[in-house]
């Protein structure tokens, strides 16, 4: 294949010649002759490096300073770029290392306590464990025969249907409260997906009802004023912290409705009118995870009580 032969301009090489020995002059000169001699300055390095393009530039199929210019301004641009993506870079490997680290942990907590996000879920009691429940509360509500020889000494001991009486408080909390009966499940209980979550129970505890609404869910404990006592605010205690599992694991707004029945003819526990026991909860009341409602009996309601 024939290759194209380059024209030579032989009146660019003259002047180029030209002024490449005119500079070479003005740099011998400025190098010998001015004082003082044999300086090197930034001018004399400007000419020296204008000969040698001057000189070379036959070897270059192009030639243009100003893109000498531009690429030098490229270079620095990219050395901007590449500084600032070393910096995101670094920000990206610290949050993965933070991202992996706490994905380890969380790892270590399911391992050792359980998934805390478990689904949780409400069901109805089985009908021994609310006898079981039942027989647990009777010995706390009933007082105890005083014997004598075997045999019941003084009158006869006029007992309270408190199964029957929390009932009653429940049909009254719903109207009080306007909710739908068809929502309500009694003798609830949640179903026990807190094993190892809880680390010091497994126990599936019983609430006297269980409402879901839209927005929220209810749990209802039904209590009589006589049987407040330390023993029962430690189940309180125990039944909020189930609610509190519950509410951090679903993310949703559960709290418990303490119902407290008012019954004429029983008289309340010293420890009911103690200030103290509902201020142990307070943290609890503010936050919305437990209310106190109020149901008071008539006196027709109370005497159908009684045994």
């Amino acid at each position: 294949m024939e290759e194209n032969k380059q024209t030579v301009n032989w009146f660019v090489r003259i002047m180029i010649i030209a002024l490449s020995i005119m500079l070479g002059a003005m740099v011998l000169y400025k190098f010998v002759a001015i004082s003082p001699e044999g300086e090197i300055s930034a001018g004399v390095v400007s000419f020296i490096c204008l000969i040698l393009v001057l000189v070379l530039s036959e070897a270059f199929d192009s030639f243009s300073i100003g893109k000498m210019i531009s690429i030098s301004r490229e270079v620095k641009k990219k050395e901007k770029e590449v500084s600032k993506l070393e910096l995101q870079n670094s920000q990206l490997l610290s949050q993965l290392i933070a991202i992996s680290n706490n994905q380890s942990q969380h790892q270590q907590h399911t391992n050792i306590y359980g998934d805390y996000h478990t689904v949780s879920t409400v069901q109805k009691a089985t009908d021994q464990e609310v006898e079981d429940k039942q027989t647990a509360e009777a010995s706390i509500t009933t007082p105890p025969a005083v014997e004598n020889g075997g045999a019941v000494a003084g009158p006869a001991i006029v007992r309270t249907d408190w199964r029957r009486a929390e009932e009653i408080a429940l049909n009254k909390y719903v109207q009080q409260k306007k909710i739908d009966p068809l929502k309500v499940i009694s003798d609830a209980k949640l179903v026990n997906h807190f094993e190892g979550v809880d680390p010091i129970s497994k126990s599936n505890y019983i609430y006297d009802a269980y409402i879901r609404d839209t927005d929220s869910e209810t749990f209802v404990e039904i209590k009589n004023e006589r049987v407040f006592s330390p023993i029962l605010r430690d189940r309180i205690y125990v039944l909020l912290s189930k609610i509190n599992y519950y509410r951090n694991s679903k993310r949703v707004d559960a709290h418990l409705d303490l119902v407290i029945m008012k019954i004429p003819g029983e008289e309340p526990s010293r420890f009911y009118s103690d200030t103290r026991f509902f201020e142990s909860f307070s943290p609890a009341i503010a936050s919305g995870l437990l209310n106190v409602v109020l149901i008071e009996f008539s006196a027709d309601e109370a005497a159908t009580l009684r045994e």
